[in-house]
């Protein structure tokens, strides 16, 4: 499961629990009531209040206990639809079997007519994340080598993930490393060479910009992308420091 999908089922199962919670708390009150009452008519107070307690927290712990499996149920429909709703958008709906089929091979590219720069009316992008089959074939269109699909499919749980689409055909991605506090950098960004320069290389650099935290982003910049970022980035930033095994710490 991707991170995108875990984060918002996180909240749909904790929302579910606790607006279960507390209609147990508050629907158990009503019947609860009459019990403490009956024993403040009998002198006896503190037991009753101790019974009221103990009935109404036990309601709402046992409703809430409820919630959470019915918030799990509610994410697993929400994902499906999803899912489905997103894979309408980039083409033929495919079972769930299919998908996994879909990230197990990597897809052979297969030149797409009409890819001109009339082609940009059709491309859209998505933010719920890029499959790994798609990002690899991508990979290979704009650095060609050996892309191992594990590792990518790992990378990819790790960031938050913005595609750019020409129908089914990823032809574009910007992966975001955040904290989602303080910290956003650039992971990889990548657009398919029959595509660039058409803006959609600055559309996503905007999108990531808006998705890091306090709209800033810090990037890395190969020495063949420099000319792309030099024309999109408002400023350079301060001199960074690069660490690795071979140079070490002194």
């Amino acid at each position: 499961m991707s991170d995108f999908y875990r984060r918002r089922r996180v909240v749909i199962k904790d929302a579910t629990a606790l607006m279960t919670f507390f209609v147990g708390f508050v629907w158990s009150g009503a019947f609860v009531w009459p019990l403490l009452a009956n024993q403040v008519d009998n002198g006896d107070m503190i037991r009753g209040l101790a019974y009221f307690l103990a009935a109404v927290l036990g309601s709402g712990v046992l409703a809430g206990l409820i919630g959470l499996e019915t918030g799990v149920l509610l994410g697993d429909v929400w994902e499906h639809y999803h899912r489905r709703r997103r894979s309408m958008m980039a083409g033929p709906v495919l079972s769930s079997a299919a998908w996994s089929a879909r990230e197990e091979a990597v897809p052979q590219f297969r030149p797409v007519s009409g890819s001109s720069p009339n082609c940009i009316d059709r491309v859209y992008f998505t933010e719920g994340g890029v499959y790994a089959a798609s990002f690899v074939t991508l990979a290979d269109r704009v650095r060609p080598g050996r892309h191992a699909i594990r590792r990518i499919r790992a990378a990819l749980a790790r960031t938050d993930n913005i595609g750019a689409w020409d129908g089914a055909r990823l032809i574009g991605a910007v992966r975001v490393l955040t904290d989602g506090y303080t910290f956003g950098a650039v992971a990889d960004i990548m657009v398919d060479p029959e595509y660039q320069r058409l803006g959609i290389g600055r559309m996503l650099m905007t999108k990531a910009l808006a998705a890091s935290p306090d709209h800033r982003l810090l990037v890395e910049a190969k020495p063949e992308s420099i000319g792309f970022f030099e024309r999109v980035a408002g400023g350079r930033g301060l001199p960074g420091f690069v660490f690795t095994p071979e140079t070490g710490i002194r």
